[in-house]
């Protein structure tokens, strides 16, 4: 028992031992309850908060970089901290008071890689310096630079688009009985108004439908002229009162029929000045006029007189081309930032005949009108719609195109031509000319923009410098020499 004993104290000196040697290398992996004189482990977190980047001090790679070597980094979301990675670990912001990203990324605010705030894993690594041979040799393979600006920019979201029609104003017409097409009045491409004659069908649906109209309405004539005839006679005595009642309800039946007569050919479409003129010139012709049910334009006709139609039929579709939909499919990344309210340009994609750029003309513009609720299993993107104005009809459906979503207010950025910025390894750089041929690679974090001619720099540059615009993918590889070479056998 006492062998025991001593091996059961041993085991627990141990123990203690290492959790207290955890606790001093690596107090972000103890919990709570076996923190030394933090037994909450939540008023010494508060207390020891970096004032200036909202997170504790302790997991700050931002003020202390040698963090890094330590600490486990989310290599997902941008190599911050894995105990402070909200997307991660929701539970954290609340824990540690963490000051979130104000765009409802859901990153830590001065951690945000979506707003270009948090500096990827070898931002800060040093790349060394390009030396040329001399000046001459720069002009000789053609390096140009530029200057850095200030710019106002908005951010933007680029995605694949396509146009579609208006679905609350596109209209898909069909005769309402089955029957021969006897007149087609209108064409493809053709404008018209709202109860506008397309077509006329003859259809003995129609003759019959007017003739029981026309025969219930003499029926209920004579029954009404029989009831009054006969109420005289039952009131003076002459007849009895069960004769009047007989009347009563044969007028009854007969108002019944028309009433049923009336609404068939109501059904149909037939108004009440339709009805007046079935009574007036007792028609029972079987013909039914096609009519458009909105202003538009005929943009797709199957009509041919003589053709046998159905009620199941499409003859005619009628758009109103004036507003358009586009459909863009934006990746479940980036849907978080998209609204209902925000601008969209829309450009065209390929080219013309003649070998003018579509995409040259004027962008399209709009608004975003809805934003999908659920993603695409195979594509990973959610369907937005944006409706966009189209007044001289150059818009057509089913074109494709490329479709940018304005989803912040513009700001004051720093930027630079786009061919500056190079990605080296899992960061990006610019090179700023020193002195005789000598190229100075800058780490740079950008943020994302839609603009194809720019990029956006949120740390790492300042307006007035000088970076290399043509010849940066050049210097770019002769940084990257000696990784290249490191695969390779000597001879």
């Amino acid at each position: 028992m006492r062998r025991i004993a001593v091996g059961s104290v041993i085991v627990l000196l141990v123990v203690a031992v290492a959790i207290l040697g955890l606790a001093v290398a690596r107090p972000d992996l103890v919990p709570a309850w076996a923190r030394f004189g933090d037994p909450a482990g939540t008023s010494t977190e508060t207390a020891l908060a970096c004032k200036e980047h909202g997170v504790p001090e302790k997991f700050c790679t931002l003020c202390h970089k040698e963090l890094k070597t330590s600490l486990m980094l989310c290599k997902e979301h941008g190599n911050i901290p894995e105990d402070i990675c909200t997307l991660c670990h929701p539970e954290v912001a609340g824990r540690y008071n963490i000051e979130m990203c104000p765009k409802g990324h859901g990153l830590p605010k001065h951690f945000c890689i979506k707003c270009g705030t948090s500096p990827s894993a070898s931002a800060d690594q040093t790349v060394p310096d390009v030396r040329l041979a001399s000046a001459e040799m720069a002009r000789d393979i053609g390096i140009e630079t530029a200057q850095v600006t200030r710019q106002r920019l908005a951010p933007r979201l680029a995605a694949n688009a396509e146009v579609a029609y208006n679905a609350r104003r596109y209209a898909e017409v069909r005769p309402r009985v089955a029957g021969f097409l006897r007149e087609v009045r209108v064409d493809l491409g053709q404008v018209v108004h709202k109860g506008e004659v397309l077509a006329v069908v003859d259809s003995a649906e129609i003759g019959a439908a007017k003739a029981r109209f026309l025969t219930a309405q003499s029926a209920v004539k004579l029954a009404q002229a029989t009831y009054e005839r006969t109420r005289s006679l039952a009131r003076s005595g002459s007849l009895a009162s069960r004769t009047e009642l007989e009347a009563q309800t044969s007028l009854n039946e007969a108002q019944a029929n028309l009433m049923e007569a009336e609404q068939k050919l109501r059904n149909l479409r037939f108004t009440d000045e339709d009805l007046a003129q079935v009574a007036r010139s007792k028609d029972t012709k079987g013909l039914l006029n096609i009519v458009a049910p909105i202003d538009g334009t005929i943009v797709a006709m199957e009509a041919v007189v003589g053709e046998a139609v159905e009620p199941t039929t499409q003859n005619f579709a009628i758009a109103d081309t004036a507003k358009m939909w586009l459909w863009i499919d934006v990746y479940e990344s980036d849907i978080t930032s998209v609204a209902t309210g925000q601008p969209v340009t829309f450009s065209i994609s390929g080219t013309s005949t003649s070998g003018t750029s579509i995409a040259d003309a004027p962008a399209f513009t709009g608004t975003v009108t809805w934003v999908g609720t659920e993603v695409d299993p195979t594509t990973r993107t959610t369907r937005v719609r944006a409706e966009l104005d189209n007044p001289k009809g150059r818009l057509r459906a089913h074109q494709f195109g490329r479709a940018e979503i304005q989803v912040g207010p513009e700001h004051e950025a720093v930027v630079v031509p786009k061919e500056a910025v190079q990605r080296r390894e899992d960061a990006y750089v610019v090179f700023i000319p020193q002195s005789d041929g000598i190229y100075r690679p800058q780490p740079v974090v950008t943020r994302p923009t839609a603009r194809r001619d720019v990029a956006e720099v949120a740390l790492g540059l300042k307006p007035g410098e000088r970076v290399v615009t043509t010849g940066a993918f050049l210097l770019k590889t002769e940084t990257m020499k000696d990784a290249l070479g490191a695969g390779c056998t000597d001879d």
